[in-house]
């Protein structure tokens, strides 16, 4: 079996499908489900940042803990 997804335009109350060549299928079921409009990608940032964790002085001493050993590492060639 071949499903075909595809976004379409809706023109005067008409919206046309054009299938591949190679469907062989002679009847078909179509469910139309309206699109939901993308936000502004400014907006969707927005939302993501401030919904995102917050990491305090304490969640980050750990990792500047880390930074500065291994900062302290040498790279020898061998």
């Amino acid at each position: 079996m071949i499903a075909i997804r595809q976004i379409e335009q809706v023109v005067t109350d008409t919206v046309t499908i054009r299938l591949p060549t190679h469907f062989a299928a002679r009847r078909v079921e179509v469910i139309v489900l309206p699109l939901e409009e993308d936000k502004p990608e400014q907006e969707q940032i927005q939302r993501l940042l401030l919904t995102a964790p917050i990491s305090s002085e304490n969640d980050l001493q750990g990792f500047t803990q880390v930074r500065e050993w291994m900062n302290q590492w040498t790279v020898s060639a061998f």
